[in-house]
């Protein structure tokens, strides 16, 4: 399965709707993590006519990206924050916002960022219970602690991140807001997670197959354990 994953910055090789379907050839879905305009996700959305799920960043509460609770942020799209969906038979999940530096809508701390996670325990459990796994993709504004983080407090991890990945071993972790030091996609592992900065883009190549064998397999181990 090919992804599409884009955050914080407009990629202006997309501007054009004909190079963007060349580049995006067979794209089956589309992950957006965060600070991205309204416009920007509903044009890849009907460009590419595959589904959209995203979670908002830090940025995203300015003027013209105004968020309403009555109205989706991105029409057409589907925001992810605290929750886990079925999407062409992947789990996947999101958490929005990045490392509380001031007040702001979606900065949060370790503490509230836990209170998050919380929310998502019961649709993470059953997921366990039906599909022998907790989830495959996490999606994320702010990357965890201590990979492909700054120093500086606007761009710290959450700790909380590597509990999530500990306890429920998503097969992806994929997140923006930090910039990128080289043009190759930063990936590191994190357990049995691969962590992956997509800022600004990026194409994934994901066997949906193998990651339901590697949970199975995993779930095996465990309970022989």
């Amino acid at each position: 399965m090919k992804i599409l994953t884009v955050s914080d910055k407009v990629e202006k090789s997309f501007s054009k709707e004909y190079l963007l379907r060349e580049k995006c050839q067979g794209i089956h879905l589309i992950l957006a993590c965060g600070d991205l305009p309204s416009y920007y996700l509903e044009y890849l959305l009907n460009s590419l006519n595959v589904p959209l799920c995203y979670v908002l960043g830090n940025h995203d509460e300015e003027p013209h990206q105004a968020y309403s609770t009555k109205k989706p942020f991105a029409r057409g799209c589907t925001n992810i924050d605290q929750r886990v969906i079925l999407s062409k038979g992947l789990l996947i999940g999101g958490l929005a916002g990045a490392f509380r530096y001031k007040r702001g809508k979606y900065l949060y701390t370790e503490a509230q960022m836990h209170r998050k996670v919380l929310s998502m325990i019961p649709r993470l459990m059953l997921n366990k219970i039906k599909n022998k796994r907790y989830i495959d993709i996490l999606i994320t504004h702010a990357p965890p602690f201590g990979i492909h983080d700054d120093k500086d407090l606007p761009h710290r991890g959450f700790k909380e991140f590597l509990k999530f990945m500990k306890t429920y071993k998503p097969a992806y972790l994929i997140h923006g807001h930090t910039f990128l030091q080289t043009e190759e996609v930063p990936m590191s592992c994190y357990q049995s997670t691969r962590v992956i900065n997509t800022n600004p883009y990026s194409i994934l190549e994901i066997d949906d197959a193998s990651i339901r064998r590697q949970h199975n397999q995993k779930g095996k181990e465990e309970t022989s354990t």
